[in-house]
């Protein structure tokens, strides 16, 4: 797993910090990339990051009901998902501002920045599209 301190994640970062979700894409081939690779995973290119749409749907969820650890007790329950983005790729982020039951498979959803518990980093989340 990388870390959002590595240096490799630093563009991504720095991008989140202003609201703005960053994703590698390859300069040869167009494709997107997540995680980050030193080289595409399609064609070995160069990947450089862009602006990614914060556009995508819904994949799966699961709501956590149980505290992984003690001191985040009062954030449960909460959603977990995966969200396919329009640029192809899926990421694995919270989903917020909307109970479970509300959820189904294909929900358009938008990327939204949360602060994380590391300091000065803002993490992607995702919140019901609205329309």
């Amino acid at each position: 797993m990388i870390s959002v301190s590595s240096g490799r994640l630093a563009p991504y970062r720095e991008a989140a910090g202003r609201g703005v979700l960053l994703l590698p894409r390859c300069v040869d081939c167009g494709t997107w990339q997540w995680p980050p690779r030193a080289a595409c995973r399609h064609c070995g290119g160069a990947p450089d990051w862009r602006e990614a749409s914060g556009g995508g749907r819904l994949s799966t969820w699961s709501v956590v009901t149980r505290a992984p650890r003690p001191e985040c007790q009062a954030d449960v329950p909460y959603v977990v998902a995966f969200v396919e983005l329009d640029e192809g790729v899926r990421l694995f982020t919270r989903i917020v501002g909307t109970g479970a039951g509300a959820l189904r498979t294909g929900l358009r959803v938008r990327c939204r920045f949360a602060p994380s518990p590391e300091p000065a980093v803002s993490i992607p989340v995702f919140v019901v599209a609205e329309g």
